[in-house]
């Protein structure tokens, strides 16, 4: 069974390769299964047609993703698919000078106010591989000063190609990418996200090309090869060192076959390694899975992905309910989604009547919790919803609560 590396649980597990979009509320949109050990950037890549559609041909559309992205190549390919990019910095980057920085102000989507100290600039990034090897892309960098662990300051560097953005804007969308993880946990906590949803298993495809383990193996050989010439070298310097430089009395006698004697371990490690760099360059970095495992057997991804839509359409109606109890929940900070999760477990009764069908629901635990669902049915009503293959309006009404007048 193909094993995947699970960053949450640090080890790898029987699974299967998830790639998720999620809106800049971190509400899921679409979900795709990747081929196992794919990259990120790949992924990305290939998303790009599938999320034009979703999004529409005019509509202006911002790719957020982290550092597991990173790559000039994809930045190029994003901006010419008519998408804008938004991510972080992954190289190392030269500081920016401290007189460039200012403190800037800026409001989230909630009203709330945040503080950076940030720096906005340009760079320009050479891509190496791919048809587009040897180009340039250029993209704006707002760099963020923050105080360093153990004193002092470090920069962090967001990269973008939105040039109409503030740059506390560019700072607050890309950390509220970390909104897409409240998906996740509470995905996992209430549907069952990481459940093994099907048993059944289909084989791999024995020709899709994978990492070749062979080319790690010459890798180290190389690394070690290297070292072993770095030494015999250091060792035959030393001594031609101290033959040059004898103690005082002594004769100096160096002949031509005390310094074959002394290069010949240096002559054989570069031997050795010459020999292993050959034998790097001819591994091929990747091979067809059937040479390495004929058998491999993959999670069958179909059922995975009708019961993700399902979670997806699940979550997603909760949050709209949920968002929709500010202003009438005093407490909807803290419990909007355990509210929302008793109101749509909690018992009722089913009144069909002249074009309607009446939701009556019984009260919740707690008053303040059923003058909030209460709250929920009228404005349920407002959108004269039907009943799917009837022409019976829904109309939601909450019974009245017995320790309410």
């Amino acid at each position: 069974m193909q094993k995947t590396h699970v960053a949450r649980l640090k080890f790898p597990a029987p699974a299967t390769t998830e790639t998720w979009v999620t809106g800049q509320d971190g509400d899921p949109v679409f979900m795709v299964v990747a081929e196992p050990s794919d990259s990120l950037a790949g992924e990305l890549r290939r998303l790009l047609p599938d999320l034009r559609v979703i999004a529409g041909q005019d509509r202006r559309v911002t790719v957020c993703f982290d550092r597991g992205g990173w790559s000039p190549a994809l930045f190029a390919d994003i901006t010419a698919a008519g998408f804008d990019l938004l991510t972080w910095r992954k190289v190392p980057a030269p500081d920016i000078p401290a007189g460039q920085f200012t403190t800037i102000t800026c409001a989230d989507d909630r009203g709330r106010e945040h503080r950076y100290d940030l720096a906005d600039t340009t760079v320009t990034l050479t891509i190496s591989e791919g048809p587009r090897k040897g180009q340039t892309v250029s993209l704006r960098q707002v760099t963020r000063r923050v105080p360093a662990r153990h004193g002092g300051t470090r920069q962090i560097h967001a990269l973008t190609s939105r040039t109409d953005l503030a740059a506390g804007d560019v700072c607050w969308r890309l950390t509220s990418r970390w909104r897409e993880e409240n998906y996740f946990r509470y995905a996992r906590t209430h549907f069952a996200l990481d459940a093994l949803d099907c048993y059944a298993a289909t084989p791999d495809d024995p020709d899709r090309e994978v990492p070749n383990p062979a080319k790690k193996t010459a890798a180290a050989q190389v690394r070690r090869a290297e070292i072993l010439a770095a030494a015999a070298q250091a060792q035959r310097d030393a001594s031609l060192a101290a033959l040059r430089n004898p103690a005082p009395g002594q004769p100096v006698t160096i002949t031509n076959q005390m310094i074959n004697a002394l290069a010949a371990p240096v002559e054989a490690a570069y031997h050795e390694l010459a020999e292993a760099d050959k034998a790097a360059a001819a591994t091929p970095a990747r091979v067809p899975l059937g040479t390495l495992a004929p058998d491999m057997m993959r999670l069958e991804a179909e059922v995975k992905q009708i019961t993700h839509a399902i979670r997806m359409a699940a979550y997603n109606a909760e949050t709209t309910l949920a968002r929709a109890l500010d202003g009438r929940y005093a407490r909807a900070g803290d419990e909007a989604y355990a509210l929302i999760r008793e109101a749509l477990t909690a018992s009722g009764d089913i009144r069909p009547g002249d074009n309607e069908l009446l939701i009556r629901l019984d009260p919740l635990t707690a008053p303040r919790r059923t003058q909030a669902l209460d709250a929920l049915c009228s404005q349920l009503n407002q959108a004269a919803s039907r009943y799917p293959g009837t022409d019976l309006v829904l109309r939601y009404e909450v019974k009245p609560h017995p320790g309410i007048a």
